[in-house]
């Protein structure tokens, strides 16, 4: 099953495999609330100067870069504990994205919420969510972010901007 629905500021991918759960806006386990509020292809040329072309570097020159076929994605993830209690939270062992055919699971490389491991009562945290993959596994094929919370599991749409990815450089041309 795949379905799109135009939003106010691009196109909100809301696909799943024909057997999958829903996939939803956003999710709410143990008083906290997630949403996907951002996603975006994140541009990695090096532009050295106003009319270079921009350059890849590989990760071998720079650790950390995406190996070559893939593009890093930055997601965008709002949580908000509308209870009146600390709750445990860990972003990082919480989210994966689901992409591909086979809805191959992909833990994030980075984020950018720190060490977070619980949420205090009444506050919201948003973080950036970082994976590398080939484009075509979040262009043509069901997406979406899975958050595990404990025992419970929900599916959450990812909204592009724009689907299309930067182009994709080679390293060896």
């Amino acid at each position: 099953m795949a379905a799109f629905a135009a939003g106010t500021i691009g196109v909100t991918r809301l696909t799943a495999s024909p057997d999958a759960a829903t996939v939803a806006d956003q999710a709410i386990v143990d008083s906290l609330t997630a949403q996907v509020t951002a996603a975006d292809w994140t541009n990695m040329d090096h532009d050295m100067a106003k009319d270079a072309p921009g350059y890849k570097m590989p990760p071998a020159m720079m650790p950390g870069m995406p190996e070559d076929g893939n593009q890093r994605l930055a997601i965008t993830v709002t949580v908000v504990n509308t209870s009146e209690d600390t709750r445990p939270f860990r972003p990082d062992e919480e989210f994966t994205l689901r992409a591909g055919a086979e809805g191959k699971a992909r833990t994030p490389r980075s984020d950018t919420f720190g060490d977070l491991p619980r949420l205090a009562p009444r506050n919201a945290v948003n973080g950036l969510l970082f994976f590398d993959l080939p484009t075509e596994e979040l262009t043509e094929s069901p997406a979406w972010l899975e958050w595990t919370h404990g025992d419970t599991t929900h599916r959450l749409a990812i909204p592009m901007d724009g689907v299309s990815a930067p182009p994709n450089h080679s390293h060896n041309p």
